[in-house]
């Protein structure tokens, strides 16, 4: 054998030794990182925990999602929904008494609905309605359907 197979043997056989060192450390580390999992995943493989953990938060997410969109639906039904609400009672002529006479006025979110006027008298009794866009109407109001219209608004 001459001297440099003798060095070539060598250097192989260092190679070799680095290799099996390498191999006993990814080994232990395999050794470790497993014993780990199963603490942490009390005896289950941790990684299928952590893939059902990670489905887990994105089906939440996605009920989240649904959840917020409903809400967004609500609300906009909610504004059209009748929210505030305006009274007045009053006697509409001299000879009534125990303010029988009402106005009444029903608005919504942004002030729009109606006014319901009931006249008592004691003959006849008239109900009459009008329109409320954004706290007013384009038909005239009398004082007792412009103070139901103000308490519905500043509720």
């Amino acid at each position: 054998m001459s001297a440099l197979q003798i060095v070539e043997l060598i250097i192989v056989l260092i190679t070799l030794l680095i290799a099996l060192f390498c191999l006993k450390i990814t080994l232990q580390t395999k050794r470790r990182y497993e014993k780990i999992a199963l603490k942490l995943g009390a005896g289950e493989d941790f990684t299928k925990i952590l893939d059902k953990y990670i489905k887990d938060v994105e089906s939440v997410k996605n009920q989240n999602d649904q959840i917020a969109e409903y809400c967004t639906f609500l609300d906009k039904e909610c504004s059209e929904s009748i929210k505030k609400v305006g009274l007045v009672k009053y006697d509409a002529f001299i000879n009534t008494k125990n303010k029988l006479s009402f106005a009444l006025a029903l608005l919504n979110r942004d002030n729009t609905g109606i006014v319901i006027n009931s006249i008592y008298g004691v003959d006849s009794s008239n109900v009459y309605t009008k329109p409320i866009t954004k706290g007013s109407s384009k038909f005239n109001l009398t004082a007792e359907e412009v103070e139901a219209i103000k308490i519905a608004s500043e509720k």
